[in-house]
């Protein structure tokens, strides 16, 4: 099912044959819609962090995992899998830009160890070298997929536990995640809508569904500087990279609406900005129930609600482990 293609065009490839011939092309529509995201979802990360010359309050682990995943995915697509050409397009594309966030690390990240720095390096090139050899050299390119549908599915999940702990997210680019999350959603319904690898379909879950909670994320943290423990060794981060008037230029729309501020912005009353805060939570959790549909309709198994539940309880395990965590420190 995985390499099955379609002659006809570009917007009629991967179709569903019982389904009627305007939903391939609508899927397809969403997939090359979801290419032009691709190109740009990066961008505004890579400006904010030259911009400010740093890197804090991003992963380090979710950029590795992002460009690894993507390393894998590019040997995957032009050496097994038959795939629209937005998702060729892609592949080539994204481990660019996700390298170029590597490469900012590398430069801005003054806040590691440059011994870190060194070993971290060698260790990256090393797992590079071994996954591009066993697809490349031993063609385990379906084999190899998985490496990076997992990393794909987790890829997130240090970025939302870093922003569970400095609660706020303000490392990120407002506008990268916005972009982020149309984006996911054009994944979730191209990939949905037309037959495509199992790799992909459970990707997609786990990748939409952590996006979302990050999403949720920088509504809840939005406009809060990050609050550093007292109790974190030194050298581990400079915290003066946030500046006290340190804005983020790629969200002043959504700073004027939600954040009460000190600077003359125009801003809304606290209950205000709850109850707007509260509707868009609600909004993207019923986003997070679509998708925990889709997985099992599309796997057409209930073994697949093991899926949200492990999501749900990986997130609400992170939440109440830097809860306790800032709730301690608090008292101390």
């Amino acid at each position: 099912m995985g390499n099955r293609t379609q002659d006809g065009g570009l917007l009629q490839q991967n179709c569903r044959p019982e389904w009627p011939p305007w939903t391939c092309v609508a899927a397809n529509v969403c997939g090359l819609c979801s290419t032009t995201l691709w190109f740009l979802v990066l961008l505004p990360q890579v400006w904010k962090n030259f911009r400010r010359k740093s890197v804090v309050g991003l992963s380090i682990l979710w950029a590795t995992a992002n460009f690894t995943a993507s390393l894998v995915n590019l040997c995957f697509v032009y050496g097994y899998a038959k795939i629209p050409l937005y998702g060729r397009i892609n592949s080539v594309y994204m481990p660019i830009l996700e390298f170029t966030i590597l490469v900012q690390f590398w430069i801005y990240g003054d806040h590691y160890n440059k011994r870190h720095k060194i070993a971290y390096l060698i260790f990256c090139v090393c797992m590079w070298t071994t996954l591009l050899s066993l697809n490349l050299g031993l063609k385990l390119f379906p084999y190899i997929q998985w490496v990076a549908i997992g990393l794909w599915c987790v890829e997130t999940f240090p970025q939302v536990f870093l922003n569970f702990k400095l609660r706020s997210t303000m490392g990120q680019s407002t506008r990268s995640v916005i972009i982020a999350s149309i984006g996911k959603m054009t994944d979730f319904l191209s990939t949905y809508g037309l037959l495509m690898p199992i790799q992909y379909v459970v990707m997609i879950y786990f990748s939409s569904s952590v996006n979302y909670v990050n999403v949720i994320q920088v509504v809840w943290f939005h406009g809060r500087k990050p609050n550093f423990s007292r109790d974190e060794p030194p050298g581990t981060v400079q915290y003066n990279e946030f500046r006290d008037d340190e804005v983020d230029e790629s969200s002043t729309a959504e700073t004027n609406l939600l954040c009460s501020s000190n600077s003359g912005r125009p801003s809304l009353d606290f209950k205000t900005k709850r109850a707007i805060q509260y509707s868009l939570i609600t909004l993207l959790t019923c986003f997070l129930g679509l998708f925990a549909y889709g997985i099992v309709w599309a796997t057409d198994s209930y073994y697949a609600i093991f899926a949200p539940c492990t999501l749900v309880a990986v997130t609400f395990f992170a939440f109440l482990l830097y809860n306790r965590a800032w709730r301690s420190d608090s008292v101390v």
